[in-house]
């Protein structure tokens, strides 16, 4: 893979800004500019991690293939009370095969505290967890580099999936020239230019509608339009649907098949219910990459590698709490306290786009529709525009298209919304390229001139993205994407009460596997 500096995930320093007022200050600017074009930290951790993550890869399936396993039982796994000191769940529990070589968390130097009402927390539970143990700021102000070293130390996330993510989190969601977002909702702690920043309009945070990772149809968030504008909380509902298709599909673990079925419900849920959904890419690709990463990254151990998604571990990671009835409440996420095991080799952006296709291609078959790309018109169930992944990524042999197909495509889907939301206020044009060449530069993809033509009446539904939400556009029901909210909580585990251990069995690798079309 080529390894580029990281200064290219934003704009060189010949960017004219047309739309400067004359109280901005040129101090301001430049300094921007130069923020801009000097990242060493950022460029030399990208590299490290990356060849530290690749000599990772390589031992753990060397040592895998040796068959290095060893009994967990034998190596005496903390186990939690069953009948008081522990908190309740509806599923029973899983305990890997193999956990050799994995590091376990918690850690005491990073303890779990309650967010303060000024901390910023959003709609992804893993940034969420990362703050509330202190790995990124706790505040949920951060930067791209602390992002990426968090993600890889607690979650094993590779260097290319941690940079694409983060760095498009700014680009799209917050403060280009400092490289500082929110997790959460619109901050003026991210905003490093005062009146320059603000003029962009664009820092609504990681909770702003359809910015870039957000998006409808989510695993375990409700969709802008359908809950007043809270994309951001756990919706309980929602994480029961997930509960009971770990129960009926993925035989008591929120694995890929789990996950499939999951994501087949809400997407029929919102596309049904919410009359401005929209399920075009990046957005609806990212969204459902996002919910292969319960099992992907939450496991307890390494997926496809005797490592299980046990919903101790899943719902610890989501903030989901259950009553006696099975009900379900939100809390901060939290590593599992009562122990687990970080994958034992990093998840690449590779692995990641598998899960979007598995789980596009099981959803598709599920729901007997195979074109689920598409729009609502303004009026519930009015869904068209519609076309399918292969449609997007190119025809194949995996899954009805290939890895660099969907990968190639979903770059061209990000450049051509990075064109539309910033034409006529920076001259971007050569940078959006740069910006995009760290992760995609493995596949060999074709310089983008703009997004796939499939989705060219994008722009024409009206759940379309709005350019410049904090400036410009309201919502249509009135909501502002660019509120400062944060996420609240029925309840709190200051104690850091561990999950009961409900009927634990060992269960067998193929109980939790990896992404494969067909699989689910």
């Amino acid at each position: 893979m080529k390894i580029v500096s990281i200064a290219p995930f934003l704009f060189s320093a010949s960017l004219a800004f047309p739309w400067l007022r004359p109280d901005a200050q040129l101090s301001d600017f430049r300094r921007g500019m130069e923020a801009i074009k000097n990242d060493p930290e950022t460029s030399q951790l990208i590299r490290d991690l990356w060849h530290q993550q690749q000599k990772e890869k390589r031992e753990f399936f060397e040592n895998r293939d040796t068959g290095a396993y060893e009994d967990v039982d034998s190596l005496h796994v903390e186990k939690r009370q069953t009948a008081s000191g522990c908190m309740s769940h509806p599923l029973k529990d899983f305990l890997p095969t193999n956990i050799t070589g994995l590091k376990k968390f918690p850690e005491a130097a990073y303890p779990y505290l309650d967010p303060k009402p000024s901390d910023q927390r959003g709609p992804c539970p893993g940034l969420n967890t990362l703050a509330n143990h202190g790995y990124i700021k706790r505040t949920g102000i951060v930067t791209v580099a602390e992002t990426i070293a968090a993600s890889a130390k607690v979650f094993n996330m590779g260097a290319d999936l941690a940079a694409f993510l983060a760095g498009g989190s700014v680009v799209f969601a917050d403060d280009i020239p400092s490289m500082v977002y929110s997790i959460g909702g619109a901050d003026a702690r991210t905003n490093s230019l005062g009146v320059v920043g603000g003029s962009l309009g664009t820092e609504t945070g990681l909770s702003g509608h359809l910015r870039f990772k957000e998006g409808d149809a989510s695993g375990t968030r409700c969709d802008f339009y359908l809950c007043n504008g809270d994309n951001h909380n756990l919706n309980p509902s929602i994480f029961a649907d997930f509960r009971d298709s770990a129960r009926t599909v993925g035989g008591g673990q929120y694995n890929v098949r789990a996950i499939t079925q999951h994501f087949a419900n809400n997407y029929k849920r919102s596309r049904d219910t919410n009359p401005y959904f929209y399920f075009f890419p990046p957005q609806a690709a990212l969204t459902t990459g996002a919910e292969y990463f319960h099992a992907g990254f939450f496991s307890n151990g390494t997926i496809g590698a005797g490592g299980v998604a046990n919903e101790a571990s899943i719902a610890s990671f989501n903030g989901a709490k259950f009553d006696s009835s099975g009900g379900v409440t939100y809390m901060p996420e939290q590593i599992p306290p009562q122990g687990w095991y970080r994958r034992g080799y990093p998840m690449f952006l590779t692995e990641g786009i598998q899960g979007i296709i598995t789980l596009y291609v099981g959803a598709a078959a599920r729901l007997g529709q195979p074109l689920l790309f598409g729009a609502n018109t303004g009026k519930a169930g009015s869904f068209t525009g519609s076309f399918s992944l292969a449609q997007f990524g190119g025809s194949g042999n995996y899954g009805g298209t290939t890895v660099k197909g969907v990968a190639c495509a979903l770059e061209g889907a990000v450049y051509g919304n990075f064109i539309n939301e910033f034409n006529g206020i920076l001259n971007a044009g050569a940078a959006a390229l740069s910006a995009l060449e760290v992760p995609f530069a493995q596949y060999g993809c074709p310089v983008p001139s703009g997004a796939p033509a499939v989705m060219a009446t994008a722009p024409t539904y009206p759940g379309y993205p709005k350019p410049q939400p904090c400036k410009l556009n309201k919502m249509q029901n009135g909501y502002s994407q660019c509120a400062p909210d944060t996420n609240t909580y029925a309840s709190f585990n200051t104690a850091k009460v561990p999950f009961c251990l409900n009927s634990p069995t060992t269960a067998a690798p193929a109980s939790n596997p990896l992404p494969v079309p067909g699989l689910a």
